[in-house]
């Protein structure tokens, strides 16, 4: 039986969350359009348990796959062969999705045939503060909600600079036949979900929901500032895996506006990356030479590929100084005393914006 949209929820040891985030979907109104499928990567704990009494309950709109462990890429291979809808989602099982908003988006999918979907979506913060995050961007909105429009003339807009998986709905047929596989093994590999179709992707359709609801507000979260600067090793893993893709797959005959918007793009990978050696990681882990070696390795794709120059300025707007030049000139970081103050201006232009314009 087909689906309207097969949501990928990838799940690993949480059993205690895995509740709150299928409860959100299996809705009166959703289930016939909707298609669930629970991908256990080898739990440990009752994780498949949980799934398959949701199976049970829901036999035609849930699907469990039960796997070995290889990590969040090898979740969305196991299931993007066996997905129904004519669309597919990933929603990470500590998430969940507003219901009442998933109800809009089905009747709102019935209208649109595009290969590229994006809504809204809410960060719930440490603390419990939320924010909405919109995708049609800058205080502005320049593109009408539920109107198609080609990638290429969005891409080269300068709204947006990068998208991420929370927003992101695909055409399940344009993934397979672009044969879109993820890296196995390794973490963050939502970063190839949030690039890889922007190299073929045709059209794409903004819709006014504020579905996907980000829970940041949980200790070990993969994208929390901590956790970050220890899994720097799979950062850099995956920021290879997504260079060796630009390598394989070429710029060349993409608009000329795909083309701009993927350099800065990948340039502003590389510039992350960069940023947690020579800002964010303890002086203690930096490690000069290793960061001499990828760095060159970044120098090299930014000369082949025509990317541009990595700067590293401080948020604060106030230090005009670029960490890059320094490093290039001493091969270090800024002096400790140096980091210190850059660090106390950054906290303290945040604090003031979140005071003045949010």
């Amino acid at each position: 039986m087909s689906k309207l949209l097969s949501i990928i929820i990838p799940t690993y040891n949480m059993e205690a969350l895995l509740p709150r985030c299928l409860d959100s979907l299996l809705v009166d109104g959703a289930l016939e359009q909707l298609e669930a499928i629970v991908v256990n990567d080898g739990s440990r704990d009752g994780s498949l348990a949980i799934a398959n009494s949701y199976k049970e309950r829901f036999p035609d709109t849930v699907t469990v796959i039960d796997k070995p462990n290889g990590n969040y890429g090898s979740t969305i291979n196991a299931a993007l062969p066996v997905a129904k809808g004519k669309y597919v989602k990933v929603l990470d099982s500590d998430d969940w999705f507003n219901s009442d908003a998933l109800l809009q988006y089905l009747d709102s999918l019935k209208s649109v045939d595009a290969d590229f979907i994006l809504t809204h979506f809410t960060i719930i913060h440490p603390g419990g503060r939320r924010e909405l995050a919109k995708y049609n961007l800058y205080g502005k909105e320049p593109y009408e909600y539920g109107k198609k429009y080609s990638l290429d003339y969005v891409l080269g807009g300068g709204y947006i600079r990068f998208f991420m998986m929370h927003a992101i709905t695909y055409r399940t047929e344009m993934l397979r036949r672009n044969h879109y596989v993820q890296t196995e093994g390794i973490s963050y590999t939502d970063l190839e979900w949030d690039t890889y179709p922007l190299f073929y992707a045709s059209d794409v359709v903004f819709f006014n929901i504020d579905l996907y609801q980000y829970n940041m507000d949980r200790e070990g979260q993969t994208m929390d500032p901590k956790v970050l600067n220890k899994s720097i090793a799979q950062q850099e893993k995956i920021t290879s895996q997504i260079l060796a893709f630009l390598e394989s797959r070429g710029l060349d005959g993409l608009s000329n506006e795909r083309q701009n918007f993927l350099r800065q793009y990948y340039l502003n990978r590389l510039r992350l990356i960069c940023k947690s050696h020579l800002f964010d990681i303890e002086r203690k882990d930096f490690n000069a030479e290793h960061f001499a070696q990828l760095e060159d390795g970044y120098q090299k794709a930014c000369h082949k590929f025509g990317l541009g120059e990595i700067k590293l300025y401080p948020e604060n707007k106030i230090i005009c100084c670029n960490a890059m030049s320094y490093w290039h000139k001493h091969h270090k970081r800024w002096p400790a005393w140096f980091e210190f103050v850059n660090r106390a201006l950054n906290a303290i232009m945040k604090k003031l914006y979140m005071l003045f314009f949010r």
